[in-house]
């Protein structure tokens, strides 16, 4: 029954999502050298954001951000440096991951990220993605049980108690849960990036976004934005 409960879940959210979408374009432009200060400029809604309709709201936070990703995604991995960036300079801000699990892989991948929050280990996520990036570029492919068996060995960290919290009813609610909110928002890819539960960033920006630091400037608006 929780299979299939997922499963019907993932056939819906299919018919619209377009997976593993282009990171932020500003990514891939040399960040400026100057130091990164408050936005000097105002935002568009519509062209630099929008507002979610049933906003992902985290009560016990006051300023974050939560990113929608998916672990074998090649442009969630190359963003992680640009998001570990803005939130090295700026400790008040807190990250909620979200991980949908949109066919067989994805799930697999969700129940191996979600295992690690569950027991504590969620900050493993960047050595995680690096992993899962390394075994792309080598291999060609993803991950397998073994190698992601030799992941957790390699951290000191207990696959079978892993793989049992893999399998609980609280790591398939998390799932559920990300692809319910994706769906109702209409986030159509990943990596995807709300701002205090309210605010998305379009994957595309205009032509006034040339460089990462534009783009963290736009997330402090939307971090300042009532």
């Amino acid at each position: 029954m929780r299979c299939l409960r997922l499963l019907l879940l993932t056939l819906v959210t299919l018919c619209w999502l377009t997976a593993c979408s282009k990171e932020p374009q500003t990514t891939e432009i040399k960040t400026a050298d100057s130091a990164i200060t408050a936005p000097a400029r105002i935002f568009v809604e519509g062209q630099h954001y929008r507002t979610l309709s049933q906003p992902v709201l985290e009560p016990t936070l006051n300023r974050y951000l939560t990113e929608y990703f998916w672990l074998g995604c090649p442009h969630c991995q190359n963003f992680e440096p640009v998001l570990k960036g803005y939130l090295q300079d700026r400790p008040e801000v807190s990250l909620v991951r979200k991980h949908p699990a949109l066919g067989e892989r994805w799930a697999f991948d969700a129940r191996v990220y979600y295992a690690l929050a569950e027991s504590g280990h969620a900050a493993l996520a960047t050595e995680l993605l690096a992993f899962y990036q390394s075994t792309r570029i080598a291999q060609n492919s993803l991950p397998d049980a073994e190698a992601i068996t030799g992941f957790f060995k390699k951290h000191q960290l207990d696959p079978e108690q892993l793989n049992q919290l893999a399998g609980s009813e609280a790591v398939l609610q998390a799932m559920e849960q990300a692809n319910r909110e994706m769906l109702d928002n209409r986030i159509n890819g990943v990596p995807s990036i709300v701002v205090n539960g309210r605010f998305l960033v379009n994957d595309t920006q205009p032509e006034d976004m040339k460089t990462t630091e534009d783009y963290y400037q736009l997330l402090d608006y939307l971090l300042a934005k009532p």
